[in-house]
Order: structure tokens, then C-alpha cells, then sequence
């Protein structure tokens, strides 16, 4: 069976379980989304104000529903020796990790889609470079996956990880809040930062962030989730 195939099985079976664990699928899809509504109903018009609140949603749905999620995800597959026993089989370590997040980031995927029709059908500001918003997604799910896996390397149980993933969460979103008041292109090498920079180019926003900047902070911080899990991650239960 082909890395492809077997991520493509595990990534179902692991689909399955989010759907039946009801903590989960509120705190990965509910509440995003009730938080997003808050914002929604805000009386905010123009392209400063469009950008401000697609930053803060790209935050939100990345950081909650695939942070936090992939780190539960991880940490309990863990401590109930499934990760163990697939590893014992012919599944690759790139599929195992393949297969665990990838339902969580199609999930974020499709919040962000829904939110998108919402926001077109009720004739919210639409983007002049749309590619870049797609841009701050993509790379946030992907260094939300990196720091979710690095995140579960170092947290012993399922109760921890309510406590590990706050720093990097409030880190995410502090980041986003707090860029517009640094105005510094350093805040590109922060997550939220990253966010914000490309938020802004979609909306013609002037920006002292650049592309190139944020796109290597999203990168450095898919790094550090990745060392953390090459260095730490452990296939059997911390003690």
C-alpha cells in the first residue's frame, strides 16, 4: 500500500473519531464559528476594517480548529496506543501524521469556505488580490499542523494539553491584535503578524510587512513545529 493510500485510510478512520467525540467537534467547528459571528455583526466598513476581521478569522479557525486540535488529536491517539500499533504495521511515519491531521485542516478548510459565501451573499468588502488571503490559509494551517504535532511532543496527557496550547494560541492572536499598533515589518515573523500582512495586500491595505517576510515567518514557525516533533514526539505514552 502506497503512503498516499495509507494516509488516505487513516485519514478517514480518524475523521470517524472526530465526528463521535463531541468535545472535539464543538471546540473545532462550533465555536470558531460562533466567535466569527461576533465579529460578523460589527458595524465595520472598509478595506482597513475587511482586513482587520479576515485576519482575526484566519487566526481564529487555524489556531482553534487545527492548533489545538491537532495537539488533543495527537496526544490522546497517543494514550490509547493507536498511534503504537500503527506504527507497528506498514504505515510510515509520514502517513501516520498525514492521516491525523489532515481531517482537521479540510476541516478548517471548509469553515473558511462557508464563512467566504456568507460574507459574498451579505456583500461584505471583497478582496483586490484575493490570492493573498489564500496565501495566510494555507500557511497558517500548515505551521498550525507543524505546532500542533511539536505542541504534543511536550505535553504528557490529554488534561495537559488544555494548558500546553495556550501560550502558542495566545500568541497567534496576540500577535494579530497587536501588529497594526508595532506597525513594524519585524511582526512578519510572527504568526499573527504573517496574517495580517497578507490580509492587508488583499485589500490594498498599505502594509510595513512585504510578502516575503511574512511567508518566511509562516515558514519559521512551521520549522519549529516540525524540530519539536522530529526531536520529541514519542510514539508510546509520556510518563
Amino acid at each position: 500500500m502506497s503512503t498516499a493510500q495509507q494516509t488516505t485510510v487513516i485519514a478517514r478512520t480518524e475523521g470517524k473519531l472526530i465526528a463521535r467525540n463531541k468535545t472535539v467537534l464543538f471546540s473545532a467547528t462550533l465555536f470558531p464559528l460562533a466567535l466569527t459571528a461576533l465579529y460578523l455583526i460589527q458595524d465595520a466598513e472598509g478595506p482597513m476594517a475587511a482586513a482587520g476581521l479576515t485576519s482575526i478569522m484566519v487566526a481564529i479557525f487555524s489556531s482553534m480548529t487545527v492548533y489545538m486540535t491537532v495537539t488533543l488529536t495527537a496526544v490522546s491517539r497517543r494514550q490509547d496506543l493507536y498511534l503504537k500499533r500503527l506504527r507497528s504495521g506498514e504505515s510510515s511515519d509520514v502517513a501516520i501524521f498525514a492521516g491525523i491531521t489532515l481531517p482537521t485542516a479540510l476541516l478548517c478548510v471548509a469553515q473558511m469556505i462557508v464563512v467566504v459565501v456568507v460574507l459574498a451573499i451579505i456583500g461584505f468588502e471583497v478582496p483586490s488580490e484575493p490570492w493573498w488571503i489564500v496565501s495566510a490559509a494555507l500557511g497558517s494551517i500548515i505551521s498550525c499542523l507543524a505546532m500542533g504535532l511539536g505542541t504534543a511532543s511536550v505535553t504528557p496527557n490529554a488534561s495537559a494539553a488544555q494548558m500546553t496550547t495556550v501560550p502558542y494560541f495566545l500568541f497567534v492572536i496576540g500577535s494579530v491584535f497587536a501588529t497594526p499598533f508595532a506597525d513594524s515589518q519585524l511582526m512578519d515573523l510572527t504568526p499573527g503578524g504573517a496574517i495580517v500582512t497578507f490580509a492587508r495586500m488583499a485589500f490594498d491595505v498599505p502594509t510595513p510587512g512585504s510578502a516575503l517576510t511574512a511567508a518566511a515567518g509562516l515558514v519559521i514557525w512551521t520549522v519549529i513545529g516540525i524540530e519539536l516533533a522530529r526531536r520529541f514526539f514519542r510514539w508510546e505514552p509520556r510518563a
